[in-house]
């Protein structure tokens, strides 16, 4: 695979982000109860419209609770396009569920997570159009309760680099506050860019949260209110 697309990943017009440029990895950190999760949901989704291919890798969330999730905030949501790494280590349900789902029996196995990954990956690549994948791990957090940090680091690295070399956008969710300085920062090595999200506490109530961006060219600079509806 070879990405050779120019043209930036766009994303639905609630997140005050600018395009992203193809090659890219961002690590979106915010805490368990902020929107953080649903802003990598939205950004990796938002490209169903213009068939970029959507690829999750699901550590704790069931595949049929995470296309739930990305339904609430998109009810029309096309999933042709979309696969999910479930990894979750729940029993899989008989289900009608519209996307190829791959299971990994525990969060431990990232020999495991990574082939299901490269296969998964490379189905996408072939449909999209332009080969155009848009790649949300949720998250860094929960698999780092299972494996030391050198080899998840390892692990988010050779998926950044495999996301780079196609053309893809990676988007990679953490909680920072479940780790020490040192693990975050470590683990922020692999991405290109940041986007920190947090609550709002204002009174208007179609705004979800508010999130900045950092490290990326060209984007909004402070904390900007999003919506995800």
């Amino acid at each position: 695979m070879s990405g050779e697309q120019t043209d930036g990943y766009a994303f639905d017009d609630g997140l005050p982000i600018e395009p992203i440029d193809p090659g890219s990895t961002v690590l979106v950190a915010g805490p368990a109860f902020s929107p953080a999760e649903a802003v990598v949901r939205s950004l990796v989704m938002g490209g169903t419209s213009v068939e970029d291919g959507s690829l999750f890798i699901s550590t704790s969330m069931t595949s049929e609770k995470l296309l739930k999730a990305c339904r609430r905030t998109n009810p029309s949501l096309d999933t042709t396009l979309t696969g999910i790494i479930d990894c979750s280590g729940q029993e899989p349900k008989p289900s009608e569920i519209d996307a190829e789902v791959k299971y990994v029996s525990t969060q431990s196995d990232l020999t495991g997570i990574g082939m299901k990954f490269s296969a998964l990956y490379e189905s996408l690549y072939a449909d999209a159009v332009d080969g155009r994948v848009r790649t949300g791990l949720i998250s860094l957090s929960s698999l780092a309760m299972y494996v030391d940090l050198r080899k998840l680091f390892r692990f988010a690295q050779t998926l950044a680099g495999r996301i780079d070399s196609a053309g893809g956008l990676g988007v990679f969710a953490i909680d920072p506050t479940t780790h020490d300085e040192r693990t975050v920062n470590t683990l922020g090595q692999v991405a290109d860019g940041r986007i920190e999200v947090r609550e709002y506490d204002g009174d208007d109530e179609a705004i979800d949260g508010e999130l900045r961006v950092q490290g990326l060219p060209a984007q909004p600079s402070g904390w900007q209110p999003f919506s995800l509806s």
